[in-house]
């Protein structure tokens, strides 16, 4: 069985269930039977009940009401024990137990009538069960809001905050700035890759739902090589979309690998790697920077103020692990550790500028001034930065149809001309607003 659970995050996780019980066990069954016939005795006739039962651990946060500890337990029925012409009833109920193995929460799915099949209603039928159930998809999240507010107010329960999906969940899907800067990383990890002296490729596993999530980047130097040595390499696996608004903050991608890898908690981190020392081989940035110093959509005086403004917005990010441990990055099997903020752009800021179009630059330029803003005015959520820009458009919306209305009404007055000036005020705003965000 396959068996697929999702929660409000966006968030997913897939379990191949084998069964303690099923289609695999009643042909156990059977060869247990027939090996009567070895001993004398006569061999007993094996029954399939469709009964479908496993139990696996739980490794995916669903509720901010239970950890990521703990197990499931699955019993269900085959629908279709008595053939696809009789369905048999749904009935399935799991069972999530804590890490001490006790029972916690009981759901339980069934049938409450007979199974309806699309194709043989009726029109009337049809309208009829849409008039019924339209309205179920749209109230699905309040009610989840509401009986978490009763288990959070009333019950007091303990919240346990979102930790980051392991090697084997899907993250959430990305957002447009998440989705520019991937595009751009994904080119960068390719020209590195390619250009590299350590003859091995990479599997490279994106965060995202695109057509191309997995992609497998060769050295240019083994591109002719038999197909058993490519399958040799690095793999790279971005678990959250995440990854890729913290990995713009600094000025050295294998300085974020090297910081994420000293993580002893897997709750915060983004991406998995099987080979973390030679992945900060591959990434280490001074080889671009030395072949990207011609920057030919930097030429003119107002991109190179945009691209300034995004260099000095750029700090050194803040992370306790590198404070928790106590050894020298040597001691640890890792490269020594060089802070290389004294360039003018990062690594990836600069093969941007060098191997991007102009458009995808300024695009990613955006997104990251942005990213890197919102740590100084929203605590890191450039989300409300946007919220702050419909405020400020909806405010010049209104202050504009509020001096038309004054204008209107001082047509035929003498100071026409104060209104007139002020009403192009008015309807400029806008632009003028659009001049300022252009800076970043």
């Amino acid at each position: 069985m396959v068996l697929e659970v999702n929660n409000t995050f966006d968030e997913r996780r897939m379990y191949l269930l084998k069964g303690t019980s099923g289609p695999e066990a009643e042909a156990s069954a059977i060869q247990e039977a027939t090996a009567g016939d070895e001993t004398g005795m006569k061999p007993s006739e094996p029954r399939y009940t469709g009964r479908f039962t496993d139990a696996w651990v739980k490794d995916f946060h669903v509720s901010p009401f239970n950890s990521r500890k703990g197990s499931y337990a699955l019993s269900a029925y085959d629908p279709f024990l008595l053939g696809q012409s009789r369905p048999s009833p749904i009935n399935n109920t799991i069972t999530l137990s804590s890490s001490k193995d006790h029972p916690k929460l009981v759901a339980r799915i069934f049938s409450t009538g007979p199974a309806i099949d699309p194709s043989e209603m009726s029109l009337w039928s049809k309208l009829r069960f849409i008039a019924f159930w339209w309205w179920v998809g749209f109230v699905t999240f309040p009610r989840i809001v509401r009986e978490a507010g009763k288990l959070f107010f009333r019950r007091k329960l303990h919240v346990w905050f979102r930790p980051e999906v392991l090697k084997d969940s899907i993250g959430r899907t990305e957002t447009t700035r998440e989705k520019t800067i991937e595009d751009c990383f994904r080119k960068f990890l390719k020209e590195r890759v390619e250009h590299s002296n350590m003859r091995l490729p990479l599997k490279y596993t994106s965060a995202g739902s695109g057509s191309k999530r997995e992609e497998t980047f060769y050295p240019e130097s083994i591109a002719t090589v038999p197909d058993k040595f490519k399958t040799d390499g690095i793999q790279f696996k971005v678990l959250t979309p995440l990854f890729y608004s913290s990995v713009v903050r600094f000025a050295h991608v294998s300085e974020f690998i090297y910081s994420e890898e000293l993580r002893h908690d897997d709750k915060q981190r983004t991406f998995w790697t099987s080979d973390p020392r030679k992945l900060i081989q591959l990434l280490g940035e001074k080889q671009i920077v030395e072949s990207s110093r011609s920057n030919p959509h930097a030429d003119n005086w107002w991109s190179q103020v945009h691209w300034a403004i995004l260099r000095l917005l750029r700090r050194s990010p803040q992370h306790s692990v590198l404070k928790e441990v106590p050894q020298r990055p040597e001691s640890l099997g890792f490269p020594a550790y060089h802070d290389i903020r004294s360039f003018r752009l990062s690594a990836l800021d600069q093969f941007v500028l060098s191997s991007c179009k102009r458009s995808q630059a300024e695009e990613y330029r955006t997104a990251v001034s942005t990213l890197l803003l919102s740590d100084y005015i929203t605590f890191g959520n450039p989300e409300l930065i946007d919220a702050f820009d419909w405020c400020i458009r909806l405010l010049f919306c209104y202050v504009f149809v509020d001096t038309m209305v004054d204008w209107v009404h001082t047509l035929f007055s003498p100071c026409i001309f104060m209104s007139v000036s002020d009403t192009l005020l008015s309807s400029n705003l806008i632009h003028i607003w659009w001049l300022v965000k252009s800076m970043l």
